[in-house]
C-alpha cells in the first residue's frame, strides 16, 4: 500500500501536506477494523471524511451503493477523480467542517481524520449517524474516558451525552506515511438521536472550567464568568451531597440530571 502512495506522488506530482494533516495509512488491518466496525450494508451510502489517496474509500465501495468523500486538497481530489472513474462515488471539493450536512443524503459516517480539528468534526457530527473515526489516541482517550481520572473533560461529557461511544483498537503510528509523531485510535459512535442543546452544551463547557473545585463552588465560580446564563439558576434544588462532589467526579447522567434541575 505505500508503494502505491510513492506511484501516486510520482504519478500526479504531488506530496503529503503538513498544513493538511496528511497521513496515509499504509497497511490493511486498521482498514479492515473500520470497516467491519461500522457495519456496511449494500443499500448504504457512507460519507467519508478526509479519503486522502481513497485507500479506505476502495474497500468502502466493495461493500457500500454509494460512497460520498468530502476532500479539502485540489490535488487529492483530481487524484480521487481520475482514480475512481465510473464508481459509484460522490466527491466535494470542501472543508468539511463548511459543508452542510443536512443538505447530504447518507447513512453512515466514517473517516481518518485530520488530528488538529478532531474537536470541531466531533461536535459538527455529534448526533448524526453511526460513525467510526481514527483520531488521535490522547483525544481517544478522552472520550472514553470515566468520571474521576485525569482525562475526563468538558469533552469527554458532552461526547457521551449524545453518543455511545466505544474503542476499536489502538493503531501504532507506524502503520501510516509520513509517519506521525504519536499513535491512533480507532472508535465507533453509535448516536442517542437527541436533537443538540447549545445551552447544555454551553454549561458543560464553562463549569469544567473549575473541574477541581466541588460543585456548588464550581457554579458560584461559573456565575462571575457567564452571569447572563448562570444568574438565574437555582443551586437549591441540588442535594447536599452532590454539591460536595468535584466537578470532575461527576457522572454524565447526573450531568444531565443537574441541568434539568437548575435551568
Amino acid at each position: 500500500m505505500q508503494k502505491k502512495i510513492y506511484d501516486l506522488m510520482l504519478k500526479y506530482g504531488f506530496k503529503p501536506d503538513y498544513k493538511f494533516d496528511q497521513n496515509f495509512i499504509i497497511t490493511t488491518k486498521p482498514i479492515e477494523k473500520a470497516i467491519k466496525a461500522l457495519e456496511i450494508l449494500k443499500e448504504e451510502t457512507i460519507l467519508e471524511i478526509g479519503p486522502g489517496t481513497g485507500n479506505l474509500t476502495k474497500e468502502i465501495l466493495k461493500l457500500a451503493k454509494k460512497v460520498i468523500v468530502i476532500e479539502k486538497d485540489k490535488k487529492l481530489v483530481e487524484i480521487l477523480k481520475n482514480e475512481f472513474e465510473n464508481k459509484n462515488i460522490e466527491i466535494i471539493n470542501k472543508d468539511f467542517l463548511d459543508v452542510d450536512l443536512n443538505k447530504i443524503k447518507f447513512d453512515k459516517i466514517i473517516g481518518f481524520i485530520p488530528y488538529s480539528i478532531s474537536q470541531e468534526i466531533l461536535e459538527k457530527i455529534n448526533s448524526t449517524k453511526k460513525t467510526v473515526l481514527m483520531v488521535q489516541k490522547e483525544f481517544a482517550d478522552k472520550l472514553i474516558a470515566i468520571e474521576g481520572f485525569e482525562n475526563y473533560v468538558a469533552t469527554t461529557v458532552l461526547a457521551q451525552s449524545y453518543g455511545n461511544i466505544k474503542f476499536i483498537a489502538n493503531i501504532k503510528k507506524n502503520n501510516f506515511y509520513p509517519r506521525p509523531k504519536v499513535d491512533s485510535t480507532l472508535i465507533e459512535i453509535n448516536p442517542y438521536n437527541i436533537k443538540k442543546d447549545e445551552k447544555y452544551i454551553e454549561f458543560i463547557k464553562t463549569i469544567f472550567r473549575f473541574s477541581n473545585k466541588d460543585l456548588l463552588n464550581g457554579l458560584k465560580l461559573a456565575k462571575k464568568i457567564n452571569p447572563k446564563m448562570f444568574n438565574k439558576i437555582n443551586i437549591e434544588k441540588i442535594d447536599l451531597k452532590t454539591k460536595k462532589l468535584k466537578i470532575k467526579q461527576i457522572n454524565v447522567n447526573q450531568f444531565k440530571e443537574i441541568y434539568k434541575k437548575i435551568f
